[in-house]
């Protein structure tokens, strides 16, 4: 009769010839210890990425601007909002600290800025758009219902199925284009960070 293994053993027995890589782990260390200062900074005003940086050096400064760099690239978003417009700023002075040249970042980040307000407006009058197009139908199903309910219905677009559909259909590809535009700003960001 064959002896039943635990997955613990079996596990065990396959990993028994691999030996934990000490620079990966330490370089996972320092790259989550990167990002960690990237929450902190975001958080609070008074974090200074720099004085953050200034504790490790060499490899481990390498690892850390590695982390930061990921996640502020991963907290570069397109906006919903002014508020979010003003997270960027943030990002961008994050990332300021990382590039041997700051103003081109600080150039950079500028157009974007102007990117980001526009994106706000243009999604804004999309959806305006959107719902002055569909108020002819809405205003059909008002009707339609306080005939049925002998009172006069109103409507909030935001409730209705169709028109929450057909706006979902259009910002889905009004945001693909501005994404396309952010990929391309990111990569070109992630080039300019100092490794």
């Amino acid at each position: 009769m064959a002896v039943i293994k635990s997955a613990y053993e079996l596990a065990m027995e396959r990993t028994k010839d691999i030996e934990a890589d000490k620079e990966s782990l330490e370089a996972s260390k320092y790259t989550t210890e990167g990002k960690k200062i990237v929450s902190r900074f975001l958080a609070e005003p008074d974090v200074k990425m720099k004085d953050e940086l200034a504790r490790f050096s060499g490899r481990q400064l390498e690892w850390a601007k590695e982390g930061v760099s990921q996640a502020l690239l991963a907290n570069l978003v397109l906006p919903a909002d002014e508020l979010a417009i003003q997270k960027a700023r943030r990002v961008g002075e994050g990332l300021s600290a990382l590039v041997s040249r700051p103003r081109d970042v600080n150039s950079l980040f500028g157009q974007l800025e102007e990117f980001f307000k526009e994106y706000v407006e243009e999604k804004e009058r999309l959806r305006q758009a959107v719902e002055d197009q569909y108020r002819p139908r809405l205003q059909q199903k008002e009707q339609e219902l306080s005939k049925q309910l002998g009172q006069p219905v109103k409507i909030d677009p935001n409730s209705d199925p169709e028109f929450v559909a057909a706006l979902r259909k259009n910002l889905a590809n009004f945001d693909l284009r501005y994404t396309e535009v952010m990929t391309r700003v990111k990569e070109q960001i992630a080039g300019l960070v100092v490794r």
